[in-house]
């Protein structure tokens, strides 16, 4: 009880806008699991103040943090519209549109992941760290289900009970659905066995490897280890070669409009390996079928909230659990962004030998 107390008091000082914290880091930490080793030395080079690091996770928050410094936020409040993005009449669960009917803002996450993207490639002549700092984040962001959808602020307007605390849906997938999962996760608490071992073959000692080199003491060490050990080399083991893969990438246009079934509302673009319409419109699907519930009703002030409808330890919260919904989306996200940032930044010795998004093995 201590624990979402804890929590409670966070997520209530300020409105939730993207996964908190532990999310963007857990997915910027796969990212960098599966970097390739001249994208590793490219990302430092790149990230000119984290040098200590070199790691993503390092600056996956950065953009919500610069919203909530009164002495930065004048000067990155460009950026706030880019976190999300929201169809025109789209009214989740009854009325879903992604896009169909329009946008209402052209400046929105779908177009600043491509713009983003393309300001990291070597030949750009903008600031690649902050370009990074953002893509980083809007991988993260763009597979938040409520960052699809504008309705009540993305969630933040439908006051919900987690358990004894008084929340909002959009907190409740950023941090509590999290951090439970990390403070109830019993097993990964220690290292991953790295050195050489008879009982383990190289290529499970060359993934723990991987894994142990891009984790940095932190509390949610374990869940990465378990969402990378039983979820992408496990569950997904074999859909998740397949996560990074964009149907538009160098002209193939009409592969992506097959695909999809329809003449998109938003166009990826051909010359980039990122095509955030394609990856966020699964995430869109589930929001409508099942994350947005049809008793949760919004607000137009939190002030006037009545919170009757509680989602700790219900059919809702389970479903989620044994579904691995957020995991995934995890996942998929820290899988995205390391493909991107791969076949931009990446040798292309190291891209023929190993493939965009190296194969690497838990058997």
């Amino acid at each position: 009880m201590r624990l979402f107390a804890i929590i409670s008091t966070a997520i209530l000082a300020t409105p939730a806008w993207s996964w908190g914290s532990e999310g963007h880091k857990i997915t910027a930490t796969i990212a960098q699991i599966h970097l390739l080793p001249s994208a590793r030395e490219a990302v430092c080079s790149i990230l000119k103040q984290n040098l200590t690091t070199c790691n993503l996770a390092s600056v996956a928050s950065w953009p919500d943090e610069i919203k909530k410094d009164k002495k930065l936020s004048d000067k990155w409040k460009w950026s706030f519209g880019l976190h999300f993005v929201n169809g025109v009449d789209d009214n989740p669960p009854k009325d879903c549109s992604f896009g169909t009917k329009g946008w209402t803002s052209p400046n929105n996450i779908l177009t600043a992941t491509v713009n983003m993207t393309r300001n990291i490639q070597p030949s750009s002549s903008v600031d690649r760290d902050i370009s990074l700092r953002f893509l980083t984040h809007f991988l993260g962001d763009i597979h938040q289900p409520f960052h699809g959808a504008g309705l009540f602020k993305g969630a933040n307007n439908i006051p919900v009970l987690y358990g004894d605390n008084k929340t909002n849906v959009h907190a409740v997938w950023d941090d509590f659905l999290i951090l439970k999962r990390i403070n109830l996760l019993t097993n990964y608490t220690s290292p991953l066995p790295t050195n050489l071992n008879l009982t383990l073959s190289p290529s499970v000692l060359a993934l723990n490897r991987r894994i142990e080199s891009a984790l940095t003491g932190s509390n949610y060490d374990p869940l990465v280890r378990w969402i990378v050990l039983e979820g992408i080399y496990g569950w997904w083991g074999i859909e998740h070669q397949d996560w990074a893969i964009c149907p538009q990438y160098k002209g193939r246009r009409e592969i992506s409009q097959l695909v999809l079934g329809f003449e998109p509302p938003f166009e990826d673009p051909t010359d980039l390996p990122v095509c955030p319409y394609y990856w966020a419109t699964p995430t869109h699907e589930i929001l409508c079928g099942f994350i947005w519930r049809p008793d949760f009703k919004g607000v137009e002030d939190m002030k006037d909230a009545e919170y009757t409808v509680q989602l700790n330890g219900t059919e809702y919260t389970g479903r989620i659990h044994d579904e691995k919904l957020v995991e995934k989306q995890l996942a998929l996200g820290g899988i995205r962004l390391a493909g991107i940032i791969n076949e931009v930044l990446a040798t292309e010795e190291e891209k023929l030998e190993f493939g965009v998004l190296p194969s690497l093995s838990a058997s």
